[in-house]
């Protein structure tokens, strides 16, 4: 839905493992890209302003993630970020205790352990320390996402106007500490340095 929302305006190409989520909406029209980091490999360098990683790193073998970074680094024009939403481990925590009243979870993930997901292979979150790691692009800012979300009871989720002022109370808080500290997700911006063009003015100098 991202993909297809941003190809409206913009030149996108998506990149995914799963073939049977890559092709299951014959309408869309931005380019598909069946494969994975392999895929990546294949791709010419500097040719992305915008680079979009939304919760799937958890998923990537820890050994095998600052190779995929290094290709968003080298994928990336100058100047261009990377945009990725990462699993916060206090955000997981206070919902293990708080929402499914799972403390058995809570402590496995406080012990660095990995989590179950319905939808893809057990993850494992990883925080800021890690991405500088993995990566020498620059992290420009970071912002919560589900603070609340994630705490409330599914009971008031039907309620009228509950979405509305929800959304109200995540947009107040998404970018305050220490809000977006203990939020669910977290919505992270790296940028790469614009360091070839500085060069290129001195030489032309």
């Amino acid at each position: 839905m991202t993909a297809q929302h941003l190809s409206q305006e913009n030149t996108v190409t998506a990149i995914e493992p799963n073939a049977d989520m890559l092709f299951a909406n014959k309408a869309q029209t931005f380019t598909k890209i069946h494969g994975s980091l392999e895929a990546l490999k294949q791709l010419a360098s500097e040719q992305f302003d915008v680079i979009i990683c939304h919760n799937v790193m958890e998923y990537i073998p820890e050994d095998e993630r600052p190779s995929y970074f290094s290709e968003f680094e080298r994928l990336l024009t100058f100047g261009g970020q990377l945009s990725l939403i990462k699993h916060n481990q206090a955000g997981k925590v206070m919902q293990a205790v708080i929402f499914t009243n799972n403390v058995n979870l809570a402590l496995d993930l406080l012990d660095g352990k990995d989590y179950e997901s319905l939808s893809f292979a057990n993850g494992a979150t990883y925080d800021f320390n890690d991405l500088k790691e993995y990566t020498s692009l620059r992290i420009q800012n970071y912002c919560g996402l589900r603070t609340f979300y994630a705490l409330q009871p599914n009971s008031v989720k039907s309620e009228e106007g509950w979405l509305d002022n929800l959304v109200k109370a995540e947009l107040a808080v998404a970018d305050l500490n220490p809000y977006k500290d203990v939020s669910f997700l977290q919505h992270v911006t790296l940028v790469k340095n614009q360091q070839r063009h500085f060069y290129s003015y001195l030489n032309q100098e």
